[in-house]
């Protein structure tokens, strides 16, 4: 089943997620599966809970054709590596953002079978996408990112 992706103006977007209680239920566990066809069915490389309208601190992403399930995620460090890149968001249709993102992440979280992965290193695209993924389980869209300046105001 595709769920309805929601934009901008929507409340859930703002909204910081509750953590899912370990080992995930089935309910998370659908909402994981349905999550990854509405991503799928949208083009994405990533989606998280508050785009479906949904409060729980989670999101899926598809990291070079292997699709990822992160529940509880926790960003443990950063590189000092950084570089900007333009990025889009499904919730934010035809927007995109030059978004500056340390080059690398080491992330602790469980996924969909209740598995913890503890200080996994991604780098990259990957790592970008699991920031903006971060990002909106915290409130926190790509337009956050964009100055006054870089609006031509």
């Amino acid at each position: 089943m595709v769920l309805d992706i929601v934009e901008f103006d929507e409340e859930a977007l703002r909204q910081e997620t509750e953590e899912v209680e370990i080992p995930p239920s089935g309910e998370v566990k659908l909402l994981a599966a349905q999550m990854l066809a509405t991503m799928d069915a949208a083009d994405g490389l990533g989606l998280a809970a508050p785009q479906v309208n949904r409060s729980e601190r989670l999101f899926v992403v598809n990291l070079w054709g292997k699709y990822h399930v992160f529940i509880n995620p926790v960003i443990e460090r950063f590189s000092k590596d950084v570089g900007t890149e333009e990025e889009a968001c499904l919730s934010l249709p035809g927007v995109f953002a030059k978004v500056r993102r340390p080059k690398m992440v080491w992330i602790t979280y469980y996924d969909a079978a209740g598995k913890l992965y503890e200080s996994r290193k991604f780098k990259r695209r990957d790592a970008r996408v699991i920031q903006h993924e971060m990002d909106h389980l915290d409130g926190k869209l790509i337009v956050d990112y964009v100055s006054d300046f870089e609006f031509g105001e």
